[in-house]
C-alpha cells in the first residue's frame, strides 16, 4: 500500500483551501458584473452612445420577437451625433419647465430674461394661436425646447409603444413646423418610470435611445404638481433639494393653474446664484439624470 508524506498532505490542504477561496470569489465577481450591467441598462445608461444599449436582453421571449414598431415613422430619428462621453458639470443648475406653453409662460420668460438665465421648456401639444406664438417666443429668446408629449393624457400616450411613438411624432412635427427646430431632447411625461408605463418602459427607453433621442428625468422638484403649493413653498423645495448637490436638473410645472411657479422663479434663481450655481439649458451633450426603481417619483 502506497503511503503519503506529511508534506503531500500539507500541499493538498493548501490546494483545497485555495479553491475554497478562489471559487466563491470568481462567482461573486461574475454575478456582480452581471447585476451591475443590468442595473445600468434599466436605470442608468447616462453616457451611452446612440444605439449602444441592447434592451432586447431585458425583454421577455414574446416581447423580444419581432419589434414591428421599429419600422414605424422611418424619419423619426435624431440628426445630431450624441457625444460618447458626457461629464457632469460642476455647480450647474438646469431649470426645466414641463407642459409649456401656458398662460404663465410669458411671465416665466420675462423673469428668466431679467436674471440673464437660459432654461429648457418641455412642451406639449397646445395648438391654439396664442400657444403657438408663445412656442415661437421660447425659441426666439434663446431657450432650449424639449419634447414632452402631444396629448396630455398619460393613458393615451402610454397605451402601447406604437401609441407613444405616434404621439411623439405629432409633437416633434408641431415644434418643427412652428419653430423650424428638429428637437432631439425630450422628457417622458411623469418621468421615464411611472405607474402608467410600468409595463413598457424598458421598450420605450430602448427604442428612443435607438432613434438617437436623449431623455432627461430630474433630480430636484419644486413639487409644483401638488395642489396648494405657495410660491414660498416651491422656492423652498428647490433650494432644499439642491442642498449639497454639485449640479441639478430642476423640474417645475408650466401649465394651467401653476401661477405660483412663475412667482417663485425669481427667488429660486437668486437663491441658487447666491450659493454659487450657474445656469445652463439642456442639450444632447449634457449628462442626463435618469430614474431607477428607487428614485422614480
Amino acid at each position: 500500500m502506497k503511503t503519503f508524506s506529511v508534506s503531500f498532505f500539507k500541499r493538498l490542504i493548501l490546494i483545497v483551501l485555495a479553491l475554497l477561496i478562489l471559487i466563491p470569489t470568481v462567482l461573486a465577481v461574475v454575478f456582480g458584473l452581471r447585476c451591475s450591467s443590468l442595473e445600468k441598462q434599466i436605470a442608468g445608461l447616462e453616457s451611452a452612445a446612440p444605439g449602444a444599449p441592447d434592451y432586447s436582453a431585458l425583454l421577455g421571449p414574446d416581447q423580444a420577437e419581432g419589434l414591428a414598431y421599429q419600422e414605424l415613422f422611418p424619419d423619426l430619428y435624431g440628426e445630431t451625433a450624441i457625444p460618447a462621453n458626457r461629464e457632469p458639470a460642476d455647480q450647474t443648475v438646469y431649470l426645466t419647465f414641463d407642459g409649456s406653453p401656458s398662460p404663465n409662460t410669458l411671465d416665466i420668460l420675462d423673469t428668466l430674461d431679467d436674471h440673464g438665465v437660459k432654461a429648457t421648456f418641455f412642451v406639449s401639444g397646445q395648438t391654439d394661436e396664442d400657444s403657438l406664438t408663445i412656442l415661437k417666443e421660447i425659441a426666439s429668446r434663446g431657450h432650449a425646447i424639449g419634447l414632452r408629449s402631444y396629448s396630455l393624457s398619460y393613458r393615451e400616450v402610454y397605451n402601447s409603444v406604437e401609441d407613444y411613438l405616434a404621439d411623439f411624432q405629432k409633437i416633434y412635427d408641431l415644434v418643427y413646423e412652428t419653430t423650424g427646430q428638429k428637437v432631439q431632447i425630450f422628457r417622458f411625461p411623469g418621468g421615464s418610470i411611472n405607474s402608467y408605463n410600468s409595463n413598457i418602459y424598458q421598450e420605450l427607453i430602448a427604442e428612443m435611445l435607438r432613434r438617437s433621442f436623449v431623455f432627461f428625468d430630474w433630480s430636484v422638484s419644486g413639487e409644483s404638481t401638488q395642489s396648494g403649493q405657495t410660491a414660498d413653498q416651491i422656492q423652498a423645495n428647490v433650494l432644499d433639494g439642491m442642498a449639497d448637490k454639485s449640479r441639478g436638473i430642476v423640474m417645475l410645472q408650466d401649465s394651467f393653474g401653476k401661477e405660483n411657479v412663475a412667482k417663485a422663479l425669481g427667488g429660486i434663481i437668486e437663491g441658487l446664484r447666491s450659493e454659487g450655481y450657474k445656469f445652463q439649458p439642456l442639450t444632447t451633450a449634457v449628462l442626463p439624470v435618469v430614474f431607477s426603481y428607487k428614485s422614480a417619483p
